[in-house]
């Protein structure tokens, strides 16, 4: 990581002050934990190494800490992002056609030639319920009603 040039507003940055310790933006959690021992045993402990210490330790903090070690350009970040979600916008408002055009002959072509042939189907012969047989056949129903020309 490369420190930014411009100083924090409060200071110097925790790594900085305990750089004397070996801790950098590397440093496992482990070493920062251990770090308060090594300043000690070298006498560099003092207030600002110490405060320092404390916020390393705690990961949340370590983590704002390390976010302020990035040179962001925050409005070319935005105007990149808003470009990437607009192209997504016009992408899913987009219609598209299945199957895409370039894949349309090939893909009919796998289908139909997986495809069983197709056979008519005859319709089965209706079943007629046992009191059917007694009702009048067609031929004498045509002829007992007559309907108007």
């Amino acid at each position: 990581m490369i420190r930014d040039p411009e100083p924090l507003p409060d200071g110097e940055a925790p790594y900085a002050l305990l750089e004397a310790a070996g801790i950098t933006p590397e440093s496992t959690q482990a070493d920062v934990r251990d770090a308060a021992f090594t300043l000690m045993t070298r006498g560099l402990m003092n207030p600002a190494t110490q405060a320092a210490a404390d916020e390393l330790r705690d990961p949340v903090r370590r983590l704002a800490a390390d976010a302020l070690l990035y040179d962001a350009d925050l409005e070319s970040a935005l105007a990149q992002a808003r470009e990437r979600l607009e192209r997504d916008r016009q992408a899913a408002a987009a219609p598209t056609a299945f199957p895409p055009p370039e894949l349309g002959p090939e893909l009919f072509a796998v289908v139909a030639a997986d495809a069983p042939e197709p056979r008519p189907a005859s319709a089965p012969e209706p079943e007629l319920p046992g009191a059917a047989a007694d009702f009048a056949s067609p031929a004498v129903l045509d002829r007992l009603i007559q309907f108007d020309q």
